[in-house]
């Protein structure tokens, strides 16, 4: 049984301190490192609908369905789509996300490709410290850089937010780049029956019906400097003969009047058809749900009104109406038409040529009582300004998008069709650095979505995602597919301890170092020498120690557990001299 030494002093529990403190060590991979040997993992993500089962032939165990796989894992493509989306985009909810951000801060929107780094816990820690990720790389020639912004966005700095419109004065969005989820495979685009989502003011959420079979399409097509960035980017609705989307009215929609600020934007595709005019693009007056009372069973119940489709509007009342004409077989002109019942207001935009099924941008602003059309970025010079009736124009009628009563007109109606992406409604004028923006599409700058936002950090989970309609971040293999850097800083918590000795004056006054004592001579007496020098030591403590000529010096303190076992030892830089008229304390720190 071990003798406890009188040497030892308790620690009082007031005298223990702890304190967690958040290191941030940096870590830097490339993709000659990022394998899963080293615990990191590129996978590539592609949507499909419902994952391919496995099929084998029976007793033969070979596989007829062919998968695209990761190189690295041989994980499947489409299973990695589908984990990723259930992590953090299907649901972006606090009880349904792996890592929940402010969803008003974070874009959670997940293309139909990504390109994912997930960091190991060792090199990540607790998370992945925010606003410290930088990606870059090259895809398809193109040098990207992306930097976190702190809130789980991974930005473009290349593409300047400061030229973009006001999003927060952005009352109404409609966007079909979310429609794949509705089809099987991105590849295999058809008619779709079915509702459209849309987001109003940014935080309403609501459903725009659509009465008839609508064919998704790629949408719009971008331009570049080079023959390989004209590239098809999103997806847009192609609206033919009969075919529409109604918008509920909702009163947002009563701010298009005369002395009212607002633009609309949209991007307009006129397809190769026969000769067609007055055919509307954007409308609201032809269609209204009213509430009336069943007179058989006593409730209040909505029916929808539909009214003849008019081409003069001399006498209908509406806010706007958007529809193009054509001259020949490639060029259309964009006419706004707006009417307080009484008078008539119309303006048109000069010809511009389509006869490639080109992509042209279309905006209508009303600033200070004067409305203009502006194609492409720039404002026509025919019969493109003037000013709205003075009455009243504002309707309870839904807004249409394609024909507006749904009903097959036929004749030259019968083969046309026409398609609408990124449609936007803001409640001010915006100004021509905004309408240039939103009039870009640029294979590189482009800012045709109003955001530089190309993926997601989830911090907790370690996974760098980019995903983005923007061909440019996702050409080739994608992102991580190809040569690329990325750094980023790992959160680790240590704990640093502090604990307060104290050393009173009446104790601990006698050395410990074995040079201190010495053995006694044969015949029990003491040594003769006055120093007691050059003698073997022992059990007796030499004169000088004892009668205080020579005191001890403090060099080490030993921290010990309840068992006198040794837990830890602090070494002094510098030897300190223990007095016997003064309490001394010394406080020991260690980090772990």
């Amino acid at each position: 049984m071990p003798i406890t030494p009188s040497v030892f002093s308790p620690i009082k529990s007031n005298d223990f301190n702890r304190r967690p403190v958040k290191a941030y060590k940096n870590y830097k991979v490339h993709n000659a490192i990022a394998t899963t040997a080293s615990g990191h993992f590129k996978h590539d993500a592609i949507y499909k609908k419902h994952t391919p089962h496995i099929d084998p032939i029976l007793g033969t165990g070979v596989h007829t369905l062919v998968y695209p796989v990761n190189a690295d894992d041989q994980t499947n493509k489409h299973v990695v789509w589908n984990t990723i989306d259930a992590r953090y985009y299907r649901k972006p909810t606090p009880e349904s996300s792996f890592d929940f951000t402010d969803i008003e801060k974070q874009s959670n929107i997940l293309d139909h490709s990504a390109s994912i780094l997930t960091v190991p816990y060792f090199q990540m820690g607790e998370k992945i410290k925010p606003q410290s990720v930088r990606v870059s790389g090259s895809t398809g020639g193109t040098n990207i850089i992306l930097d976190d912004d702190g809130e789980g966005n991974l930005r473009d700095r290349l593409i300047l937010t400061s030229s973009f419109a006001s999003s927060s004065k952005c009352i109404f969005h409609l966007s079909f780049n979310g429609m794949f989820r509705k089809f099987e495979d991105i590849d295999r685009i058809g008619p779709y029956t079915g509702s459209v989502s849309y987001i109003l003011n940014s935080v309403k959420k609501t459903t725009a019906k659509a009465d008839n079979g609508l064919d998704v399409q790629y949408g719009v097509m971008l331009t570049g400097s080079l023959a390989w960035q004209e590239k098809t980017s999103g997806l847009s609705v192609k609206l033919g003969d009969g075919q529409n989307i109604k918008i509920p009215h909702h009163d947002k929609f009563d701010r298009f009047g005369r002395c009212d600020d607002w633009t609309i934007s949209f991007w307009y595709q006129s397809k190769n058809n026969a000769e067609v005019n007055n055919k509307e693009i954007i409308s609201k007056y032809a269609v209204s749900e009213v509430n009336y009372l069943d007179k058989i069973d006593r409730k209040r119940k909505t029916r929808q009104l539909v009214y003849d489709r008019v081409t003069d509007f001399s006498n209908t009342k509406t806010p706007f109406v958007i529809r193009a004409d054509r001259s020949g077989s490639s060029e259309t002109s964009i006419e706004f038409i707006a009417c307080d019942g009484t008078k008539r207001f119309d303006i048109s935009s000069s010809f511009f040529a389509s006869a490639n099924n080109e992509w042209n941008h279309v905006a209508v602003v009303n600033s200070g009582s004067i409305c203009k059309i502006y194609i492409d970025g720039n404002p026509n010079n025919l019969n493109t300004s003037g000013s709205i009736p003075e009455g009243i124009t504002a309707n309870y009628a839904d807004v249409i998008l394609g024909n507006p009563t749904g009903i097959p007109i036929g004749g030259a109606y019968a083969n046309v069709d026409h398609a609408i992406a990124e449609l936007r409604m803001y409640d001010y004028a915006v100004n021509q650095t905004g309408i240039n923006s939103l009039a870009s599409k640029h294979y590189l700058s482009g800012s045709l979505y109003q955001t530089n936002v190309a993926g997601n950090v989830h911090y907790k989970n370690g996974q760098i995602v980019v995903t983005s309609p923007m061909p440019k971040y996702n050409t080739g293999s994608g992102m991580f597919g190809q040569p690329f850097v990325t750094t980023y800083k790992g959160i680790h918590t240590l704990y640093e301890n502090e604990v307060l000795v104290r050393v009173p004056k009446d104790s601990m006054n006698v050395t410990m170092n074995p040079t201190a004592t010495y053995r006694p001579a044969t015949d029990g007496k003491d040594i003769c020498t006055t120093n007691q020098n050059n003698v073997p030591p022992g059990e007796l403590r030499k004169s000088l120690f004892v009668s205080g000529t020579l005191k001890p010096y403090i060099t080490t303190i030993g921290l010990y557990n309840d068992k006198h076992q040794m837990l830890a030892t602090a070494k002094l830089s510098t030897a300190i001299q223990k007095n016997d008229d003064v309490d001394m304390n010394f406080i020991v720190r260690w980090d772990y």
